[in-house]
Formats: structure tokens, sequence, C-alpha cells
């Protein structure tokens, strides 16, 4: 891959005495769409203005909603406003960790549905997730870690339908049959 927008090597990450991440290399290719997957706890976590906002707001579908407060906005209203505050930046890359956690299935839906349309305008994304369905359809490629390391990656057919390692064919025996 030649230049690519993310490119970490050996990283490890450490809370205390619990190595969580350990020597992870994670190269990612501007305009990609990488999904990283895995078990809970396995280390894949981690004016000038009004203008900007109200054009974020618009591109994730909430332009009407720009007067009102948290309180007055639906869980996954709050997260396309979360996207939109990232967008308004124009970042080259964007990272999401669970992006639909906590959101009733009605509301994941419309998140997942702004991921896309960023997907399609060309924005490179990391996505930590559990929504294997997006990750299946959406993903340019799929990591899967365990224990703080990554197991296995590529294109999502492969990932899905063929993994290589035992430790992912057991994750998605498991994800399969929920």
């Amino acid at each position: 891959m030649n230049n690519p927008i993310v490119d970490a090597r050996g990283l490890h990450k450490h809370f205390g005495a619990l190595h969580v991440l350990k020597g992870v290399d994670l190269r990612v290719a501007e305009r990609e769409l990488v999904f990283v997957i895995g078990p809970s706890g396995s280390g894949k976590s981690r004016t000038g203005a009004e203008a900007l906002g109200r054009a974020a707001l618009e591109r994730v579908g909430l332009a009407d909603r720009a007067g009102h407060t948290p309180g007055q906005l639906s869980g996954g209203q709050q997260q396309r406003v979360a996207i939109a505050r990232s967008i308004a930046l124009e970042p080259r890359v964007m990272l999401f960790d669970e992006p639909t956690s906590a959101l009733d299935p009605e509301l994941v839906g419309s998140v997942l549905e702004v991921m896309r349309s960023l997907r399609e305008s060309g924005m490179t994304m990391i996505v930590v997730s559990h929504e294997m369905g997006f990750a299946r359809n959406a993903a340019d490629r799929v990591v899967f870690m365990d224990e703080g390391a990554i197991v296995e990656q590529g294109p999502p057919a492969a990932i899905f339908e063929s993994p290589a390692h035992e430790r992912t064919r057991t994750f998605i025996g498991q994800i399969q049959r929920h």
C-alpha cells in the first residue's frame, strides 16, 4: 500500500499491568473503509463556524434540528449530531467507536445511512463495531482482533465466509448463531 493515511506499526497500549494492544500493525489507505471486529474486551476500542455546523447538520439529515438541545433529540439524532460535529472539521479520516451502541434498531439504520453517505463521498473511516451486516456490506476490509492483536484481516467475504484462522472461525460462528 503506497502512502497510507493511517500507518500504525508496533502499537502497544497498557492500562497499568493490563497489556491491551500487543504490537498491532495497521495501515489504512485514503478513502478505505476498515471495520475492526472482535469480542468485547479484545483491544479494538479505544459563524466562520455556524455555517459549517449547519452544512454538517444538513449532510446528516438534521438541518431542521439546528436549534434543538440534546434533550430534544432522539438517541439516533444525537449520534448523527456527533457525526456532524466531526465532519464540520473536514477531517481526512474519521474513527468511529461503536457508533450504534445503545440505539434501538430503528435508530441504528439512520446512523448507518449517514456512514454510508460518508463512505460514498470518499471519507476514510475506521469503524469499531458489532454491526456485522454493515461490515459485510460496506467495508473494503475487515480486521479481526483478539487478545490485543490482529488475528486476521481481509475482504469481508474472506473474513465472514472463509476465515483462515480458527479463532476467527469461532467468533464468526458465534455471531452467526445469534
